[in-house]
């Protein structure tokens, strides 16, 4: 039998379900470092030569949390090559399935790391100062403004 008190069970409990959901993108970008933070936390800025040693070889694990979450993965190839796959998770339409595509990788003069990716229907380009605090790495788009995110990676042999 369906009573006020059931009724208001169930809407109590959609309603604290959907403080969770609303809440969680929030959680996601709180917990997103910013170059301050890195800076306070003693990263080190690899140079242009340690980023020509490291990125040969390297199996790349992004993190994208802008807008929603979705992890790509490649290996730099020594030509300057990859191809890239990606969980997509940021696009409700493509969650679950898993998309691959061409890029290309460089490390310029000025000390970044540079990629370009041509996905379907889009092309990503960009360059990144990398960190590494600990074990881990982090991009960011500029050294001069300490309010830049910085985007962590997973870069390994």
């Amino acid at each position: 039998m369906l009573t006020f008190s059931t009724l208001r069970r169930g809407f109590a409990f959609d309603a604290g379900l959907v403080a969770i959901l609303l809440a969680l993108p929030m959680a996601v970008q709180a917990s997103s470092l910013l170059l301050n933070d890195l800076k306070a936390q003693n990263a080190v800025q690899l140079t242009a030569d340690e980023l020509r040693q490291l990125m040969p070889n390297a199996k790349v694990v992004s993190y994208y949390v802008e807008g929603g979450t979705s992890t790509r993965r490649w290996t730099n190839e020594p030509d300057g090559k990859f191809v890239a796959s990606s969980d997509a998770q940021r696009s409700a339409r493509a969650q679950g399935k898993i998309f691959t595509a061409q890029g290309t990788w460089h490390v310029a003069d000025n000390g970044t790391y540079c990629v370009t990716i041509d996905w379907r229907g889009r092309s990503e380009n960009w360059c990144r100062y990398i960190f590494k605090l600990g074990a881990k790495y982090y991009g960011v788009k500029t050294v001069a403004d300490g309010a830049t995110v910085a985007h962590e990676m997973e870069l390994s042999k």
